[in-house]
């Protein structure tokens, strides 16, 4: 899907307009490797191959504590194989993209222990000084 999301989407629009989506690149390595232990270099040939030169200008990583994963995935109608892993893998998966996000200056992290009117207000926040 990431595939086509480029192809369809993101290229013909990069740098034209404002495009948001829920996922990308940083998903691939943090479950993908951090969490499943995929070789990294082999990711990042298939992403380099995939992406070319297209990076986000922003991301918002949503951090979730084990409880409040939990309360989630209870209300979670529609269950795909990921939500029903073991919390020791979610937080090797939340682990890398610390990891990886933590020196990049366009990352806001969301704490989604906060409210969603403060998790709102700090993302348009961030929105507002990116436009």
């Amino acid at each position: 899907s990431r595939c086509e999301n480029i192809d369809k989407l993101i290229k013909k629009n990069y740098k034209k307009k404002i495009i948001i989506i829920d996922r990308f690149f940083y998903s691939t390595f943090a479950y993908q490797h951090f969490g499943m232990g995929i070789n990294l270099k082999f990711i990042e040939k298939i992403n380099n191959q995939i992406l070319q030169k297209i990076k986000p200008d922003l991301v918002y990583l949503n951090i979730v504590n084990e409880s409040n994963m939990k309360k989630r995935l209870k209300l979670r109608k529609n269950k795909n194989r990921y939500d029903k892993f073991k919390f020791s893998f979610y937080k090797k998966v939340q682990m890398g993209y610390l990891k990886m996000l933590k020196n990049k200056n366009n990352v806001e992290i969301i704490d989604s222990s906060k409210t969603l009117i403060d998790n709102k207000i700090q993302i348009i926040n961030r929105l507002k000084k990116v436009i």
